[in-house]
This record gives C-alpha cells, sequence and structure tokens, in this order.
C-alpha cells in the first residue's frame, strides 16, 4: 500500500506540474513587467507661465519674455501650439512656419521669443496671393516635467506696422506735409527710409488716395512728380494724398502717409504787383535823408492768404556787412514795413537791406530793398 500510495502522489504531482505549465493566465509568472520603469507620482504643478494675455508689437520690435527660473532645474519640456489657420504666405512657406521661426524659446536665456520681422503685421492681405492675414496669432505653451503636472497659457500676438520716415519732411507730425510751387516740381523728391528694418526680400510701394492721375513716380525708395502735376492750368492748389509703405513676401511691414500740396507762384517784392495784368513795379531802391526818420510802404506777397511774418536777414553798407548795433534800421515782423529811427550816427552811403518772407506753407522768400542816404540842406532838426 504504501508503495502504490507514493506512486499515485507523484503521478499527482506530475499532472499539476504539466497543467501549471500550460496555463497562461492563472499559473504563469509574468516577469515582463520588471523591464517597465517605475511610475513616479506627480509631486504638483510646475510654476505657472508668466505670459501677457495679448502682445503687443511694432514690426521690427521683438518681445523676450523671462520663464520661471526653476525651468532650468527641472527638466522642463516646452510645447508651442499654433490655432490659426495654415494659410499659404507664399509658393514656399505657410503661417504655421513663419510662426515657427518667429515664436519661440530660447533655452540658453529661459525666455519666450517673438521676433517681429519673422513675422508680419496683422490683417494685411497679399498683394501677390490675395490671403490674408488673421487679426490676431494664437499661440499655447505647454510647459512639461517628468516629475510635475503640465501648464499652459494661451495669449495673442499682435503685430503694426513700423513708421517709414520721409527724409525732406517732419516725421513727427501724424500725417506730414510740404507745399510746392508747381515751377519747382521738377526739382521735388522725396526719399523714404526704413530705419532698423531688415530690407531683404521686400519691396517699396506706393498708393495714391483720391483720383491717381499718373504725375506721382516710384524708383525704389525716391518719390518725385511726372512733368506738369496737379492742376493743368497751375493756378489752384493741389494737394497729392500718398501713402508709401514696404512690403516683404506681399505683405505691407511699413507705411507713410504724407501729403504734397502744390501751389501757385510766391511773389515777394518791395513795389506793386498786379495779378491780372501780370505787372510789376518794383520800388526796391529808395532815396531818404540821412539821420531822418523813415518807414516804407509794406511789401506785397501774392496770393496774400500765404504770408506770415518777415524779418531782416542781413544789412550791407557801400558793399561791406553791417552791424546796426543800435538797431536803427528795423521792420516790422507783421507788415513787413522797414524802418529808420531818427540819428546821428548813420553815414551817408547805401544800405542794402535783405529781407525774408516767412510764409504759412513753410516756404521762405527773399527780397532786397537799397536805401540811399543823403545829407539833406534844409534838415530843421537839431544835430
Amino acid at each position: 500500500m504504501t508503495k502504490f500510495y507514493l506512486k499515485s502522489m507523484c503521478l499527482l504531482a506530475s499532472m499539476l506540474l504539466l497543467f501549471a505549465c500550460d496555463s497562461d493566465d492563472d499559473f504563469m509568472v509574468d516577469t515582463s513587467k520588471k523591464d517597465e520603469p517605475e511610475k513616479i507620482d506627480p509631486v504638483g504643478y510646475l510654476a505657472p507661465l508668466q505670459v501677457p494675455d495679448t502682445i503687443k508689437l511694432t514690426y521690427g520690435r521683438n518681445f523676450t519674455g523671462a520663464l520661471p527660473e526653476e525651468y532650468q532645474s527641472q527638466n522642463v519640456n516646452f510645447e508651442l501650439d499654433f490655432d490659426n489657420e495654415n494659410i499659404a504666405i507664399t509658393t514656399e512657406k505657410t503661417l504655421q512656419d513663419v510662426l515657427a521661426q518667429g515664436v519661440y524659446i530660447d533655452s540658453n536665456a529661459n525666455q519666450l521669443v517673438v521676433d517681429s520681422q519673422q513675422l508680419y503685421p496683422n490683417n494685411f492681405s497679399s498683394s501677390i496671393n490675395a490671403s490674408r492675414l488673421p487679426e490676431a496669432y494664437i499661440v499655447t505653451l505647454t510647459a512639461n516635467a517628468e516629475t510635475y503636472l503640465p501648464v499652459s497659457k494661451t495669449f495673442y500676438i499682435k503685430i503694426r506696422t513700423a513708421s517709414l520716415k520721409i527724409e525732406e519732411l517732419d516725421n513727427d507730425l501724424d500725417i506730414p506735409f510740404t507745399y510746392q510751387m508747381y515751377s519747382d516740381a521738377a526739382s521735388a523728391a522725396f526719399h523714404v527710409s526704413a530705419e532698423d528694418l531688415n530690407l531683404e526680400n521686400t519691396q517699396w510701394q506706393l498708393h495714391q488716395n483720391g483720383r491717381p492721375d499718373q504725375k506721382v513716380l516710384i524708383d525704389g525708395n525716391v518719390i518725385t512728380f511726372a512733368e506738369n502735376p496737379g492742376d493743368p492750368e497751375q493756378e489752384a492748389e493741389w494737394t497729392y494724398d500718398l501713402i508709401s509703405s514696404l512690403e516683404r513676401d506681399g505683405f505691407t511691414v511699413a507705411r507713410r502717409q504724407f501729403r504734397v500740396r502744390f501751389i501757385p507762384e510766391i511773389k515777394f517784392l518791395y513795389g506793386m504787383y498786379y495779378p491780372d495784368l501780370d505787372l510789376t513795379i518794383s520800388t526796391k531802391r529808395l532815396h531818404i535823408g540821412l539821420h531822418q526818420t523813415y518807414q516804407s510802404a509794406a511789401p506785397q506777397v501774392y496770393p496774400e492768404k500765404y504770408k506770415e511774418s518777415f524779418s531782416i536777414l542781413s544789412i550791407e553798407k557801400d558793399g561791406s556787412n553791417f552791424e546796426n548795433e543800435e538797431g536803427i534800421i528795423s521792420i516790422e515782423a507783421e507788415s513787413g514795413k522797414i524802418n529808420v529811427a531818427h540819428n546821428h550816427s548813420l553815414t551817408e552811403g547805401e544800405y542794402l537791406i535783405t529781407v525774408e518772407a516767412q510764409t504759412n506753407t513753410g516756404l521762405t522768400f527773399e527780397a532786397e530793398v537799397t536805401l540811399v542816404m543823403n545829407e539833406v540842406n534844409d534838415d530843421n532838426h537839431q544835430h
């Protein structure tokens, strides 16, 4: 019985072992989990991203935003997602390509960087393919780290055009302007510049508001006028309202509106001018008594609406500079009348006075008056 029992028990054990080896689910020992890394529970969130809700830039200016200092020791990875429609910028690149170049993380400096010159001012259409840029670029920045929960921030980027400069005008004005006489139209030239902007792959453009008359020309960054601009009769004022712009890949990146107002010829003289006859009578050489009080007639500025003020530029006596230290010879700034005060110091001779007329157009004009002073025999005032 003992031997039979032992044999039975051994047979039963062998069958159980065989059964265990054939079972995949219940009796096999799974050793595959030994190759998986141990899961680490996050210890909390990463520090929040301190990024403005909207980043506003002028084209040509960049934005740099510091990321939390602890990111550099936490092995943080970043993801940038762009949520705008992926329009075609050129045949070779899309908006996603452009955004990836212009918005990035500088790991060494631990900063978010927006390079506006890799992007384009918003809400403009391409003059090449008519693609329209969005009103704002929508960006989501996500920071990830192995032992921390991720943080994200969605923000907007809005870029406005840079301002060009018209070298010959006052660019501190909202809309620079100048007056130009018809007679000087051929020599009028305006140079446009784009300070601190990369001009690679850019083109200068010019738009004329109103009804273009084909009289405004652009060659590179220089704007000139064709023959006989403005009023065909050159008698009435004529304003050109112009917008100079700089384009990159067909999109406007910088612009400047300015105005050039053509006016008829301005006449400035001591004497009389009869516009209906186009007749001028000059009284620029006058004989007056030495030492006596004198006042000239007011000069003529035509058209009179341009008159503003007058001043003496210089005085010469018999071809040499005259200092006029006592202020004996003067001018009324408003009327332009020349005054000589009663005196005992002037000597006989010819006094050449150069007068400048300032007009409300910004243009200035000069006229000369010669006062020939001679001793008067019947002088009754005391010396």
